[in-house]
Formats: C-alpha cells, structure tokens, sequence
C-alpha cells in the first residue's frame, strides 16, 4: 500500500456502502478520508513487526466508554491486521482464541464485537471496496495492498462499517500509532511485562484545540462469565406441552454451535447459521436441528430442539445431558416445566459424532476469517 493521503477527487459519492446499509448510518466520504490516511499511517509503521502476538493497545470507545483491545496480527505473513475487540466479553473471545480453545469460525463470530483494518492484495478487493478506494485515489493496481474497513457484530459475519463503526475505528487505530510510534522511538520501552497488563491510550483535547494523547498502563481483568438468559416458550407452545399426553423416557444429548456458513441476501448482512441438536444418547438418533438467527437466544433455540424431539419421537426425555453449567442453568425453567432433569457430562459421544457431521455437510469454515 501506498502511505500517502488521500485527495478529495471532487467525487459526488458523499456515503459509501448505502445499499449494504440499508435502516443505519452510512460512513461519510470525509470519515472514510481520515481512516484511509490513519491506514496508510499503520501501514506505513508495520505494527506487525514491532507488536508480539498478544501485545495488546488498549483504548476508549469516546461515545460509550467501553474499553476496545487492539491486537495487531501480521507477524506470521498469512493475515495483515488492526483487530479491535469491543467490550469485556470480545477481549474473553480474544484471550480464548489466543489459548487456542476456540474451535472454528462460528463460534467465533457468534461472540465478537469487533472493528477491523486488513490489507489485502488487490484481487480480493470486492466491488464495494473497489468503489471506496477509488473515490479516495488508492492505487490499486499499483498497491502491494490495499485496506478493507470492517465491523463485527455477534451472530455476523464482518461487514462494512457505519459511520460511527468508522469513527471508532479511527480510535482504535490511533491508539495503535500512538504506542507503535513510541515503542518504535524507545525500542527499550516494555508496556507488557506483566501478564494482562497493557498500555491504555486516552485522548485528551487540549486548550488549543489539538488533540494529544497520554498513555497508562491498565490491568486487563476478565470477570465471572455471565449467565445466559433463562429459555423462555411462548403460551402457545406451552400448552401444547401440557395438553400432549407424551411417554417419558430415554436420554437426550444436548447442544449448540454456530457453523460458521453464511446466510443472508446479496447486499444483506451475512449471520451466521446457528444450530441446536438432540440426539438419543442410547440409539445416535438425531431429531430434527433448531436452526436459529442471532436474535433467538441460546436458550430458546436449546428449548425448541427438545420440542422437536419430543414431537418426533412422541416422548419428553427422562434426562438432558449438556457440555456446560451455563446451557444447564438456562434450561431450568424447561426442565422444571416438562419434568426432567438436566445434567452436566464430561463427554457427549453419540452427539459428537452428529454435529461433525452437520459441519462437514454444511461445509463449515474451520477458522475464523480474521
């Protein structure tokens, strides 16, 4: 890439992605100018070559306050990247994804709120980051790389950005030339030499009107996970619960992933397909998956799958054996409800065995795309 600034080129494109954006607020041609000068800025530093992996800049979301962990990614030549990790539970994401206990894309993106940079080469550019990029004056073709903008939202696949995603990513890459500068300047200054502890970059707006920034160090602490929302049926569905005389017996297995496949119209943005399974744990049957969008809760998509087995097999199980004390906790107003116990396993073979096969016939991506 190319670490020039752009020029206005007198372009009537005053918003980019409208038709991909369709109920928010669209990035205006003057925020998007900024963030393509602050990319070619970063690009400019090579953060990746004097960030470690896991040396994370931290700053503040002005508008919310929340804090965003900067990782820098590039060291290994596959992915070159500024990835903001929005809010405690997206940094929880980044610390289990750096622990390698994160298990494919959709578990990934079923989680993270995130803004992003990434350069790419020129063929991977899509139509509407060729038409940004163009009215901003990037070289394409001559480029090494090119930068794509992007924000991340739980249940979604990235996307293009709104303006105020825009305006937080601006944040967030300042942040990273702020300490990137310093460290580059003072090779002997050490911001992470304890363990979750990282520089925190703040702005503050002097009395002449330039803006500077002060850096602190932070501790980064993670608190107790938060329960899921307890599963909730609607009355229709209760009644039918109770006017069915159904047989109880049997175990099911219990469980629920995100696939990591893609959903969504062409200028729509792209969830990602979430499934709840049952499976018999004495035969491996499977019933039929509850396939949910991100607005259905964990619970309730957990919920319908037992439904949908006992519909099938004109049964309410006896048992329900899940991965986790959190699905078990918000199964309990279901499990009080129907008359079953619900218990925490170490292992679920039978279902095992049925959600590697719903990945692979659904031709999941194994990693994140990050």
């Amino acid at each position: 890439m190319s670490p020039r600034r752009a020029k206005s080129t007198g372009s009537n494109a005053s918003h980019f992605f409208t038709d991909q954006l369709m109920g928010e607020t669209p990035p205006s041609f003057s925020t998007m100018e900024r963030l393509y000068a602050l990319s070619a800025e970063v690009y400019a530093l090579r953060p990746w070559e004097v960030l470690e992996e896991g040396e994370l800049v931290l700053t503040r979301d002005s508008g919310t306050g929340e804090t965003c962990y900067c990782a820098v990614m590039g060291a290994l030549g596959q992915v070159i990247a500024v990835y903001a990790y929005i809010g405690v539970e997206s940094y929880r994401l980044f610390r289990r994804v750096l622990a390698g206990e994160i298990s494919g894309a959709g578990e990934f993106y079923e989680v993270q709120r995130s803004v992003s940079l990434e350069f790419v080469p020129a063929r991977e550019l899509d139509a509407q980051d060729r038409k940004l990029l163009t009215a901003l004056r990037h070289p394409i073709r001559s480029a090494g790389a090119s930068p794509v903008f992007r924000a991340g939202r739980p249940g979604f696949f990235p996307w293009y950005v709104t303006e105020q995603e825009a305006r937080l990513l601006e944040e967030c890459l300042r942040a990273v030339i702020v300490i990137c500068s310093a460290v580059s300047a003072n090779p002997k200054l050490n911001y992470w030499e304890r363990r979750y502890t990282y520089p925190l970059v703040l702005r503050v707006d002097g009395k002449d009107g330039e803006s500077r920034y002060s850096i602190e160090l932070a501790e980064a602490t993670l608190p107790q996970e938060p329960p899921l929302a307890p599963a909730h049926l609607g009355p229709e569905q209760v009644r039918q619960l109770r006017n069915r005389d159904y047989a109880v017996r049997g175990t099911l297995e219990l469980d629920h992933f995100s696939s990591g496949a893609k959903i969504g119209e062409k200028n729509e943005r792209k969830a990602c397909v979430r499934i709840a399974v049952a499976v018999d744990a004495d035969s491996g049957f499977l019933f039929p998956p509850e396939l949910a969008t991100p607005e259905v809760s964990v619970a309730d998509a957990l919920g319908m799958a037992i439904i949908r087995a006992a519909e099938t097999s004109r049964a309410l199980p006896k048992e329900v054996r899940v991965s986790n004390r959190r699905f078990k906790d918000c199964l309990q107003p279901l499990s009080e409800l129907c008359g079953f116990s619900v218990k925490v396993a170490r292992s679920l073979p039978a279902l095992a065995e049925a959600r590697e096969g719903l990945l692979r016939m659904m031709g999941a991506s194994p990693r994140p795309e990050i």
